[in-house]
């Protein structure tokens, strides 16, 4: 019964069923536009020969309208029934079964087609207009079971009935109806077995995905789906399949790095910790000894405190739970400030910074987050610049994009090309600095990335010939 139920909501059942549906909703449209386009040319056929016939006959009888009264008719001892009868067989031998021809001469009835045989056609017409053909419509059960359709015309001394049962029209269109009420199911069932072979034959490249799909895991995200190379609907989903398989690929091997980089930040000062308590717990010490066991406990839990403090707080950018506080600001203005305040970061190594503005534009930016992040960035340049250099600061204003871009440029040891692209991930730090013990965990510039992405802007880095650039690029105001 489940499968049953699973069967019934599936796709491939609706869309054989959708396409069924439809193509039987085109066959009643089509029957529909053949049964009424039928029924109007039949009657208007109908309507169009019996106003030739009764126009026919009454032109031929006014035209030989003395010969009823001519004394020749009676010598040749022809009967009214009989010279009518030679005027008009042309128009009246088509159909002598079903028409029905009346003419009165006089007011009296001189002839009758055999089909009326001793019946006579009443039929009383308003308004009539001499030799204008009219349409009518009667019932008389003695002629015909079906409503019978009559031409009347009118002249001096003669009046034409030419009278049809239509009977043969709802016959015919009957008839018709009968073979659709037969070949719409057959229809129908055609239309849904070729439904389902063609859902069946569009679906399985889903099925083939959902497969190969299936059997990726942890173990396996290299692998990809084939079927990108198809310019169609499915070759669309597969590329975007691969694509996310590549994103979470890549989130997987991050936060492995993220892990391992963070448990070995976090054992460094834990094991310092650690070893120095256990060496100041063997033996009794001086107060002294006590004293700088506590001094390096606590550098080193002030560095723990550090790395929480940065992981937590890119944690939150990243989820966006800080609030920033947007305001329009002078970047030359706010520079120069930034610049001012951070001048003592540079005072052990004789460190200066100088500014070189270019046009000054407007920016929207959280002042203290802003702020924040530039700190961060000089703070590492001067880490690794050399004794006694400059740190340069420029402004330039890329009118095309409407942004203006920050460079912070510091003299020292150049980043590798194949570094650079990893500088703003959580605990990175290149060999170099790795080697050098310079202090920090890595942490520093990937909080300048949350910060810009926060401010939808970006920031990159450049190093070569001796100098390290790091880029911000802001939106203008």
């Amino acid at each position: 019964m489940r499968r049953i139920k699973e069967f019934l909501l599936s796709t491939r059942f609706m869309s054989t069923l959708w396409y069924s549906l439809l193509f039987l909703l085109l066959e009643v449209f089509i029957g529909i536009t053949v049964y009424y386009y039928l029924y109007q040319r039949l009657n208007e056929q109908l309507n169009a020969s019996l106003l030739k016939q009764a126009s026919s006959i009454l032109v031929f009888l006014e035209k030989n309208n003395t010969k009823f009264d001519s004394p020749s008719n009676n010598s040749l001892k022809q009967a009214p029934e009989e010279l009518i009868w030679s005027m008009i067989y042309e128009e009246a031998a088509i159909n002598l079964r079903n028409v029905f021809i009346q003419v009165v001469y006089k007011d009296s009835i001189i002839f009758k087609s055999n089909s009326l045989k001793q019946e006579e056609i009443h039929l009383k017409i308003d308004n009539v207009v001499p030799n204008v053909i009219q349409l009518s419509e009667f019932y008389d059960i003695h002629l015909s079971t079906h409503k019978i359709r009559v031409a009347y015309g009118e002249s001096a001394n003669f009046k034409v009935y030419v009278a049809f049962p239509v009977f043969l029209i709802s016959e015919t269109l009957r008839y018709l109806k009968n073979i659709f009420y037969i070949v719409f199911p057959i229809f129908f069932l055609v239309a849904f077995i070729g439904g389902a072979l063609i859902s069946s034959k569009a679906l399985s490249r889903i099925d083939s995905i959902i497969s190969k799909t299936d059997e990726i895991t942890v173990k396996n995200l290299d692998a990809k789906i084939m079927g990108e190379e198809y310019n169609d609907e499915y070759g669309r989903l597969v590329k975007k399949i691969n694509g996310m398989i590549e994103r979470i690929k890549n989130s997987y091997n991050y936060l492995n790095q993220f892990s391992i980089s963070a448990s070995h930040e976090l054992k460094t000062p834990l094991t310092i910790l650690r070893g120095e308590i256990e060496v100041a717990l063997m033996s009794p010490k001086t107060s002294a000894e006590y004293r700088a066991v506590l001094e390096s406990n606590y550098e080193e839990t002030l560095r723990l405190i550090n790395i929480v403090d940065n992981l937590f707080y890119i944690s939150r950018l990243d989820r966006a739970l800080i609030q920033f506080k947007m305001a329009e600001m002078s970047v030359n203005t706010f520079l120069e400030a930034v610049i001012s305040s951070v001048d003592i970061l540079g005072r052990e190594k004789k460190i200066e910074f100088s500014f070189y503005p270019d046009r000054d534009v407007k920016v929207l930016i959280d002042d203290g987050q802003m702020r924040q992040a530039l700190f961060k960035l000089y703070d590492n340049a001067v880490k690794y610049s050399t004794y006694g250099s400059t740190i340069k600061t420029t402004t330039k204003y890329l009118s095309s994009e409407k942004k203006v871009e920050i460079s912070v440029m510091s003299f020292g040891a150049t980043i590798a090309p194949e570094n650079l692209p990893r500088l703003f991930e959580p605990f990175y730090r290149t060999p170099e600095a790795r080697d050098s013990n310079t202090p920090g965990v890595g942490l520093g510039l990937s909080v300048v990335k949350s910060i810009l992405d926060q401010h939808r802007g970006e920031v990159k880095a450049e190093s070569g010939d001796g100098m390290n650039i790091f880029k911000v690029i802001l939106n203008v105001v």
